[in-house]
């Protein structure tokens, strides 16, 4: 079953023929691997995603392995550097150590003794399980902000298109603050009806309005030692706008129809999918409010601007949904891989997800085709399925004649293999390896296909 999270190894190594080697064999057992050939290339690749351990030789040109220990001794949150070399003596392994590798292996060494030292100190990040993924420069930017706000109390305004996923990080900061034992409680300013949303938030004392037969404590209570998070908040009518900044003011509130103060102790979130300057310049939202809800404002993107989480996401959907559906495990065909890399997402992650969803029911074998996704695609990337041969056998149309109609199933599918093939050996300028990563397989199975289609006549790449 395809694990929730795969960890990333970023794997520095200038020998081509041991690179290629370590990296099928570490894909094989589940890690997804990119390659850099020395240290510098090894900082660009760390500064474009996250890894959770570097797999790093020690003698490479021009930047050897403890020249990319220094250079990682000051920038924050790096993943553990596993060192390997074939000259190797107690004096390297203890400079390799005190400069901040977690372990040390001499050449040769088996693929088990490898496999058990990146198991000890591979970094589980567990992004799936804080329901956060962030392979995009963008996205991790994003993360770090939320990380660096979450440890204090400052009210946190999170804003972008309706689908980023600002619950999901509402939760996060909760997670990653001193209240995470504390509830978290979220209101949707939408959802709720103007005539209700008081009561909702602040509570109401009997007899306050027709048919509040006893006490009720709201949202605001309810979230005491906790996070509070105002969903949509620009939603909200101007009346309770103004309450709800004296209550941001003053931590403390009074119940619909009470008198007694209560003291409050929680953080607030707020989310909005507007522009907040335009409402307030159009009187929709006060421009009070606005500042105090400022305070630490946090964009999150869409997600066409982080194209490197789209398929770590699918991946986490997929896994997700064919658990809780009761399915079995199923997979991204490389097509579908390309397709999802190349729609737009207009809808965000919510609509990511959606697809996912949908695919894991429709699909009726393990490997997800772009028609299982039901998204509009790239001209050249679809795969356009014909219809099902019962449609066509209607009166006077043969089995014989249907029959005709399945037999370039299989041929469709190899040609569109073909064409994501083509396109990913042409977007990495040749680089096999890269193409590999790009398809979703492994370097070897890559190598297995160009075979098999050289066989068949097909010349796709050397």
């Amino acid at each position: 079953m395809m694990s929730c999270y795969r960890p990333r190894i970023l794997l520095v190594e200038d020998d081509d023929h041991l690179a290629e080697a370590l990296q099928e064999g570490l894909e094989e057992h589940d890690y997804r691997v990119q390659r850099a050939e020395e240290g510098a290339t090894a900082l660009a690749a760390l500064g474009a995603a996250s890894f959770d351990l570097i797999l790093s030789d020690v003698q490479m040109r021009p930047m050897n392995g403890y020249a990319l220990l220094k250079s990682l001794e000051n920038r924050p949150e790096s993943p553990p550097v596993l060192m390997m070399t074939a000259w190797g003596s107690i004096a390297e392994a203890v400079q390799a150590l005190q400069n901040g590798a977690v372990d040390y292996l001499v050449k040769p060494f088996t693929m088990d003794v490898l496999l058990e030292s990146i198991r000890r100190h591979v970094r589980q990040v567990r992004r799936a399980e804080e329901g956060c993924i962030a392979e995009s420069v963008a996205m991790r930017t994003t993360l770090g902000m939320a990380r660096r706000v979450a440890v204090t109390d400052a009210t946190v305004l999170l804003t972008g298109e309706s689908g980023v996923g600002k619950e999901v990080l509402a939760r996060y900061l909760h997670r990653q603050s001193k209240r995470q034992r504390g509830p978290f409680i979220a209101v949707n300013c939408a959802a709720i009806p103007d005539t209700l949303l008081e009561a909702t938030l602040f509570g109401h004392e009997k007899g306050a309005f027709t048919g509040a037969s006893q006490a009720s404590a709201g949202k605001f209570e309810q979230a005491q030692g906790g996070t509070l998070l105002l969903d949509e908040v620009t939603e909200m009518p101007l009346a309770l706008q103004a309450k709800l900044l004296r209550v941001l003011q003053e931590r403390e509130m009074e119940r619909v129809g009470g008198k007694q103060s209560i003291a409050l102790d929680i953080r607030v979130i707020a989310t909005s999918n507007r522009d907040l300057q335009t409402a307030v310049a159009t009187g929709h939202f006060r421009e009070d409010l606005y500042y105090r809800l400022q305070v630490f404002p946090i964009r999150i993107p869409p997600l066409r601007e982080r194209p490197a989480d789209v398929l770590p996401l699918a991946e986490h959907f997929l896994v997700r949904h064919c658990q809780q559906m009761g399915l079995p495990p199923k997979r991204l065909d490389a097509v579908a891989i390309q397709a999802l890399r190349a729609y737009p997402w207009p809808g965000n992650v919510r609509e990511l997800e959606n697809a996912l969803q949908r695919a894991a029911i429709l699909a009726m074998a393990e490997d997800i085709r772009v028609a299982d996704l039901g998204i509009a695609v790239v001209e050249g990337v679809a795969d356009h399925p014909l219809p099902h041969a019962e449609s066509l056998s209607g009166e006077g149309t043969s089995r014989a004649a249907a029959m005709d109609v399945c037999l370039p199933l299989d041929d469709l599918r190899a040609h569109h293999e073909r064409e994501a093939i083509v396109l990913a050996l042409t977007q990495s300028q040749g680089s096999r390896t890269l193409a590999a990563q790009s398809l979703g397989i492994s370097p070897r199975t890559l190598r297995h296909k160009l075979q098999r289609f050289r066989e068949a006549g097909y010349a796709l790449g050397q």
